[in-house]
């Protein structure tokens, strides 16, 4: 039986590993500076304590009221499919910090921390869903344990989407900035196009989103969503797409 690695050399493992995103978050930090004087939640910060005061009372009474939906939820994903119910993701946050991100699993647990293999944006006919998984996705079912992310602060109602690290390097300096706000559980990616426009065109909305925020515009994401979702409008991507590398088409 091999023995474990001495202290030192473990902790030169892990200065190793966390090197590149220490880079990235090194670009994130420098793209936020050079535009925080015209950001509006970087800038405003009555309006930055109203938006986390509205944040906090509506996601408690969106919590509270969406629990019995959380429930039946669970209990699908245990039927349907083995693997852990909630799945926790490291995703980006405000300013590049990683949080720990909670979602219900629609995809298969092929690791013991329940991930599935492979990257590439989820496509409806992806091998790798679960049997409902297509349906917790397209409704943003999986999103609901987020609300708890709302009232911790770690998120915002509306705001980019948190994104995963290893997206990171695939991001323009420009779009960076996308960073410089908590991330949402809804976002305006959402209501202009979502998966009908590519991931880099949506970091760019994204970026957008940030350079001209307003309590105004967040409203009108926030009802722009009931109507997308009430649609089904551009759910889910029609390709693999893995950001930075060429798209995939999953065929049917």
């Amino acid at each position: 039986m091999s023995k474990a690695l001495p202290l030192r050399y473990r902790a030169r493992l892990m200065v190793a590993a966390s090197a590149p995103l220490l880079e990235q978050q090194t670009r994130i930090r420098a793209a936020v500076a050079r535009h925080a004087d015209r950001l509006p939640w970087r800038r405003r910060s009555i309006a930055r304590r109203a938006k986390r005061a509205i944040d906090l009372a509506l996601g408690t009474v969106a919590t509270g009221a969406a629990l019995p939906l959380m429930a039946a939820v669970a209990a699908a994903v245990r039927v349907t499919s083995p693997g852990p119910v909630v799945l926790k993701q490291q995703r980006v946050g405000l300013d590049g910090e990683l949080f720990t991100m909670w979602k219900f699993r629609s995809m298969r647990a092929d690791g013991a921390d329940g991930q599935a293999q492979g990257r590439g944006e989820v496509t409806r006919a992806d091998p790798r869903l679960t049997p409902i998984g297509a349906k917790l996705r397209d409704w943003r079912l999986d999103e609901l344990p987020q609300l708890f992310h709302v009232v911790s602060g770690k998120m915002s109602l509306v705001g980019p989407r948190p994104d995963l690290p290893v997206n990171l390097p695939a991001y323009r300096d420009e779009d960076l900035v996308r960073f410089a706000m908590p991330p949402g559980c809804t976002a305006w990616t959402l209501t202009r196009g979502l998966f009908d426009n590519d991931w880099a065109t949506r970091q760019a909305i994204n970026a957008e989103y940030v350079t001209r925020w307003s309590f105004w515009l967040d409203v009108k994401i926030l009802a722009g969503t009931l109507g997308v979702m009430l649609r089904q409008q551009a759910t889910a991507p029609a390709v693999g797409e893995v950001p930075g590398q060429p798209a995939v088409r999953r065929e049917t």
